[in-house]
Formats: C-alpha cells, structure tokens, sequence
C-alpha cells in the first residue's frame, strides 16, 4: 500500500515537473528564438536601431530584418507566409478576415511612430518646393520629374492614399528600386523630384545621412492652403504635413512571442524613445519626470 502510495506521489511529482517546463518554456518563448521581421525598405533604419537595443536586453532572441515592398509585405502576412510585418498602414477588414480564415489568428496591429514620405531634390537645383496639386498631377506621368523608391512602396501607397487616388493595372510611374539609388539620381538631376521616407534621411547624426544631405535638399509641400509646411516633428504630430506616414507593427504570431516581446518593447517608453534618436515622431508620448528635493 505505502508502495502504491509513493509511486503515486511520484507520478504527480513527475507530471507536475513537466507541467512547470512547459510554463517556463511558454513564459521564455518571448525572449527566445528566431524571427524575420519584414518590412518595406523605407523602415530600415527604424527597424534596425529598435532591434539592435531589444536584442542587447534579449541575446537569445534573433530578429533578422528582411526588407520587402510594402504590397508583398502585407500579402506574405495576409497569407500566413510571415508572423510579423512593419508597414505603413492597418489591415484592412477584408485582409484581416482572410488572415483569420486561413490561419485561425487574430492578429495585433501597433502604431509605434510617424514617419512621412518627403520630397528631394538637388542641392543645387533650383527647385525650392513642391505643391500638393503639382504631385496629384504629376506623379502618374511615366516621362515626368517625380521618381518614386519602388512602385509598391509604402511612399507611393502613403501618396496614392493622402491624395485619395488609384492607379490603372498598365499605367507606368518612374521608380528606382531603393532609396539610395534615387539620392544618387536626383543630385545629378536637378530638374527632377525625389519621393522617398523620412527616415532615411531624419538621423542626422548618422554619417551616411550627414552625407547624403549635402547632396538633396528636402522640400517644404505646399497645401491646399497655399502654406508651405515642412515634415518637422511638430507637423508629424499633428498630421499637419501632407504626406505624414504612420508606421504600424502587424502581429499576427499563434501566442505570446518574439513578436509580441518586440511590439511591446516598441511602444515602451525605451523604445519610443529610440524613435525619437531616429529623428521620427514617437506615436506614445511620455511626460518627462523631474524630481525637486
């Protein structure tokens, strides 16, 4: 009897010890592993400074950023290709219902900053600004001066979206295929324009965008209002610049995550604060606290 006893005990001992690793391998599965984080080539240096500071707190956590147009981005997650993705805008209804349908997951969306599509141009060129009229009519002309980043670009959907516009299956626009390579165009171009993210040129402290800004200049827009307004901080805030752009983290992870970990790392106050290191507006705003002894 004492015998059956002690086996039983034993059992119960040995199913609760798997019962608590489990609980410890669910509770480290944020902290652990790899993950591909995609998103559209505007964000990268976003989503480089958010993951190089995670990935010092989280070592054992590998998040390897795959750089993708925003369409395929939001298609590879749609179609429960990717857990995780960074783009410029939110699901839509209908995509969100194809996502669960397929994989049985509701996914999270995050707002974690403001970004904005900018226009350049030379530094020597003569252009000094850029009407919102002057882009409605003339970016969809194939042999115009606008050159977009990418024909699926979050820019060129953030404009197609603010200037409330679709665009023909066979109709043509001028892009290159990254950012750098139209900077490298458009300061030996003068008389054309330049349309790509703010964040590859709003850390100024970074040599690269030191030296890229002595090479374009970005341009004030002017509005409907005939007001030029400049993608400063405070017109990101209030989405008073034109072409103001959010920057979304789509989670669409089975549980509680890498992802997950990494949202709410963003959208902490650390994190946020990395966003305004880049030169972008944080989309939480935190009260600074002072002391008086």
């Amino acid at each position: 009897m004492i015998r059956k006893i002690h086996r039983y005990v034993f059992i119960l001992g040995f199913i609760g010890l798997l019962s608590c690793q489990k609980d410890i391998e669910k509770k480290e599965a944020y902290r652990k592993g790899d993950l591909t984080l995609v998103l559209d080539p505007s964000f990268m240096n976003l989503g480089t400074a958010l993951v190089k500071v995670f990935q010092s707190s989280y070592p054992e956590a590998v998040l390897t950023l795959k750089p993708e147009m925003e369409d395929l981005v939001i298609a590879d997650l749609v179609n429960g290709k990717i857990p995780v993705a960074m783009a410029s805008r939110d699901l839509t209804d209908e995509e969100a219902k194809i996502l669960f349908d397929r994989t049985g997951i509701m996914y999270i969306p995050s707002q974690i900053a403001c970004d904005a599509t900018i226009f350049i141009a030379a530094k020597e060129s003569p252009i000094e600004e850029v009407s919102v009229a002057e882009v409605k009519s003339g970016i969809l002309d194939a042999n115009g001066s606008f050159v977009f980043d990418g024909g699926n670009s979050s820019n060129f959907n953030n404009v197609m979206r603010k200037l409330d516009m679709s665009m023909d299956k066979d109709r043509k626009i001028t892009s290159l295929t990254h950012a750098d390579k139209v900077i490298d165009f458009i300061s030996k171009n003068k008389s054309h324009i330049g349309i790509i993210g703010l964040d590859v040129l709003s850390d100024e402290d970074d040599p690269k965008v030191k030296e890229m800004l002595t090479r374009v200049k970005i341009l004030p827009v002017v509005d409907k209002n005939n007001k030029k307004i400049t993608p400063t901080l405070p017109n990101l805030r209030g989405e008073k610049y034109p072409f103001t752009k959010k920057v979304y983290l789509l989670n669409a992870e089975s549980n509680f995550q890498i992802g997950s970990s990494f949202a709410r790392f963003c959208g902490s106050q650390r994190g946020q604060l990395i966003v305004s290191k880049a030169g972008l507006q944080p989309f939480y705003l935190y009260e600074r606290r002072v002391e008086i002894h």
